[in-house]
């Protein structure tokens, strides 16, 4: 825990929003049939629940399906128009810490090694994260580490009539205004890191895993390519995609274009893809990851091995969204354990 800290009371919370809405978009978990991240205009829209979102903040930039350009043909010229517009810095308000590094290994993929400018239009946000109060049974986040991710603007977490706040940049030290936020009192700090830890220690005793010896891990999940469990797992597997789909850091996507019926115009779109489907991999010579078994084994191989070889880092956070979708009741952490044992 950093001692560049401050304090809010909660009652002052929403003024504090009401501020942010002034000078910026702001995002924020709000709930419906699932709890999701959505622009809100005011404060009455947000709904802070004690844990992750049902929906990663994802689509805020890298949406389900996106328009890259359109055409159209008028007097035998074609006109194209290019759709990709040049947007503010946004705020993406309330975030776990799990959908903060995957949106970090999001940028690892997007505008690291390529830069894919859709998303760096998108990309510009202020992060102001929440430390979670209970976290879900289907979270592991802390078997990598800590729950609290190292880049943010600032973090809140509850210490009963205030949330202490710690400053993570010049960004969010810029956000500090006096009138709203308080120095921290004795022990505010130690409290907070004491729950933190609590919390921690919680998530662990439930996952039964630890992923910390990220070489070691992955080299041991590498080695185990042709083990029966994968062929187990391709039985079961529906290979219908939903953990690709609502999984923080996945980012493939397929690219279409769509015409209208006399020819006239069109647009193309980019959508996102699974490569637990099984159009995933076919091409015109054949289909060379047909089997579910292999589709399965590539999904973890995509998270635990491949980022680490490519960039020392796994594409993985924890969230356990992939577990809680799952009509095959497929538990990646069940699933790890075999592997890195």
């Amino acid at each position: 825990m950093t001692k560049n800290a401050f304090k809010i009371a909660k009652g002052r919370l929403c003024e504090f929003i009401d501020r942010l809405l002034q000078h910026y978009e702001v995002y924020a978990p709000v709930h419906g049939d699932l709890s999701r991240f959505e622009r809100i205009s005011d404060v009455n829209s947000l709904q802070l629940g004690p844990n992750r979102t049902d929906i990663s903040p994802k689509p805020i930039f890298f949406p389900p399906e996106e328009r890259m350009f359109s055409w159209s043909r008028d007097d035998g010229s074609y006109e194209i128009r290019d759709l990709l517009g040049d947007e503010g810095e946004k705020v993406i308000f309330g975030v776990r810490g799990c959908d903060v590094r995957a949106m970090k290994i999001l940028d690892r993929y997007m505008v690291g090694e390529f830069s894919d400018p859709y998303y760096r239009a998108k990309r510009k946000a202020i992060v102001i994260g929440m430390t979670c109060e209970f976290p879900r049974e289907s979270c592991f986040c802390a078997a990598f580490g800590s729950m609290i991710p190292e880049d943010y603007d600032l973090w809140l977490t509850d210490i009963g009539r205030h949330y202490l706040v710690e400053v993570g940049s010049e960004k969010g030290s810029a956000l500090i205004d006096p009138e709203l936020f308080e120095e921290t009192a004795p022990g505010d700090i130690e409290m907070a890191a004491g729950k933190i830890e609590r919390i921690e220690d919680d998530i662990r005793r439930r996952a039964k895993i630890n992923l910390c010896e990220t070489k070691r891990c992955s080299q041991n999940i590498r080695k185990r390519a042709n083990d029966p469990m994968w062929n187990e797992l391709g039985k079961i597997c529906l290979a219908c995609g939903k953990c690709n789909f609502i999984c923080p850091t996945c980012h493939c996507f397929d690219v279409r274009d769509l015409v209208d019926m006399d020819g006239s115009s069109g647009h193309r779109v980019r959508v996102w893809d699974s490569c637990h489907l099984y159009e995933y991999a076919r091409t015109s010579a054949e289909n060379f990851r047909k089997e579910r078994h292999a589709r399965v084994r590539y999904r973890i191989y995509d998270k635990f091995v491949f980022p680490v070889m490519r960039y020392g880092m796994y594409a993985c956070t924890g969230c356990g969204r992939c577990v809680d979708v799952c009509p095959a009741g497929i538990d990646i952490r069940e699933v790890l354990r075999g592997l890195i044992a």
